[in-house]
């Protein structure tokens, strides 16, 4: 069995303080897919994408001037992978700045949800959570296997679910879609490519990713300015093929007194759908889970608090 991870990049130069992703190390084959990694430093080996398939994608493929060149390194990687003899691709963002693990700790009466969270530590979580992503592609028929976003979802008592996985997932080679599609919201897109093939895609509720925030940090680089110069076309067109289960729109928030206060803000709403996962054998996806919540998970202990306040005129 051979894996390869690619770091999917363009346009964010420098290095780890900019490219996070890559202050996790990692056991397996590793590159940076790009088409443009100029001023880059990096101990990553750099893939180029090359002129003849830059040219045949903008050719057969491309829907946008625009917003099109992250879904062509997300398909050139799945290329370069099959072409060098790997079973399996991690496609990663180049932005993954935290990884975690939610699980239930129990004081007796009490119990309470607990997020363990790991910033760039050299300690091997990025292989544990890569091995439980190949051992759920290896014993299902899911394609598509992924972790679950930080702050978005409660993970409660699922372990794994069939959902949307973005930024930090397994492709099963030997069955994926081999095109990701420009001008589309494109891990949402391909997911439903998937699901129009009967594939299934898998999250793994309890393994959570948290990347660099757009909102607190301003961060325009890499494919996020094109995103946004972009605009609402790539919602409007996904509205076009996949309305029964996607719909893209724009938000008036602020105030109605004056223009000035108001701004638009753009939103998707996905219906949830399942296809139907076979699982193959359960044990074996649930011996390698356990293997990790075992290296990881730390034993709570109990604690007494006490608070001294003081009273008024006492």
């Amino acid at each position: 069995m051979k894996i390869l991870v690619a770091e999917i990049s363009g346009k964010r130069p420098g290095g780890k303080d900019k490219r996070p992703t890559e202050k996790f190390n990692t056991k397996y084959d590793h590159v940076i897919i790009s088409n443009n990694s100029e001023n880059y430093t990096t101990d990553w080996p750099i893939i180029m994408i090359p002129d003849d398939y830059l040219n045949w994608y903008k050719e057969n493929v491309r829907q946008s001037k625009k917003m099109w060149y992250a879904q062509m390194n997300r398909s050139y990687a799945i290329k370069y992978a099959k072409e060098n003899g790997y079973d399996y691709l991690i496609q990663l963002d180049d932005n993954i700045k935290k990884l975690e693990i939610a699980y239930e700790f129990d004081y007796g009466s009490i119990k309470k949800k607990y997020q363990y969270m790991y910033s760039h530590k050299d300690d091997g979580i990025l292989d544990d959570f890569i091995d439980c992503e190949i051992a759920v592609l290896e014993n299902t028929n899911a394609v598509m296997c992924g972790l679950n976003l930080a702050g978005v979802s409660v993970p409660g008592n699922i372990v794994l679910k069939e959902r949307y996985v973005y930024s930090f997932f397994a492709l099963k080679l030997n069955s994926c879609p081999e095109i990701f599609h420009g001008d589309f919201e494109d891990d949402i897109e391909y997911r439903l490519k998937c699901a129009q093939m009967n594939l299934p895609v898998i999250q793994i509720s309890f393994m959570k990713y948290s990347k660099i925030s757009q909102k607190k940090t301003g961060d325009k680089t890499g494919c996020r300015g094109e995103y946004d110069r972009a605009g609402i076309k790539r919602g409007e067109n996904m509205t076009k093929l996949y309305s029964d289960v996607y719909k893209a729109s724009m938000k008036m928030n602020g105030s109605a007194i004056t223009q000035e206060r108001k701004t638009k803000k753009f939103r998707h709403d996905l219906k949830a759908f399942e296809i139907g996962a076979c699982i193959y054998d359960y044990e074996k996806i649930k011996n390698q889970f356990r293997s990790v919540l075992k290296k990881r998970a730390k034993e709570a202990k109990r604690r007494i608090i006490i608070k001294e306040k003081r009273l008024k005129n006492g």
